[in-house]
């Protein structure tokens, strides 16, 4: 298995248990987790860590937002893409694909979560070196 430990990973989950949850298993894998429910806490949780996210778990969509919405917000303040995952059992959401993020059925387990954020960070990596080469 592959090992994510060391990525900055935000959480953006207006659940909190589902949110406090997913914090627990990503810092089990050492991960640097930033959490919220609302996009302005997230943002000022990353400027004040001093933090360059890895990757985004953000819920599909919350009472005000939608998961596109934060990721393009998120990306904005932070100024370079960062890839983004949700997990949702929404059959319509899973048919497609949340611009460029991938979408994970729910429930899904550790091990495929672990995998997706292990993929997406991959996937990030590359198209940042191939841009800088």
């Amino acid at each position: 298995m592959d090992t994510i430990e060391g990525a900055v990973v935000v959480v953006f989950e207006g659940n909190a248990i589902l949110r406090l949850s997913v914090e627990a298993l990503l810092e089990s894998w050492g991960c640097h987790v930033v959490s919220g429910d609302r996009p302005d806490d997230i943002l000022q949780a990353i400027q004040e860590e001093g933090v360059h996210p890895d990757v985004m778990l953000i819920s599909p969509q919350t009472d005000r937002n939608t998961g596109a919405q934060v990721a393009s917000r998120v990306e904005a303040e932070v100024g370079h893409p960062i890839p983004a995952l949700s997990i949702t059992e929404d059959p319509g959401l899973l048919r497609q694909r949340q611009g460029d993020g991938t979408v994970l059925e729910m429930p899904c387990s550790p091990d495929a979560l672990h995998a997706a954020i292990v993929q997406a960070i991959a996937r990030n990596r590359a198209i940042h070196d191939s841009c800088t080469s």
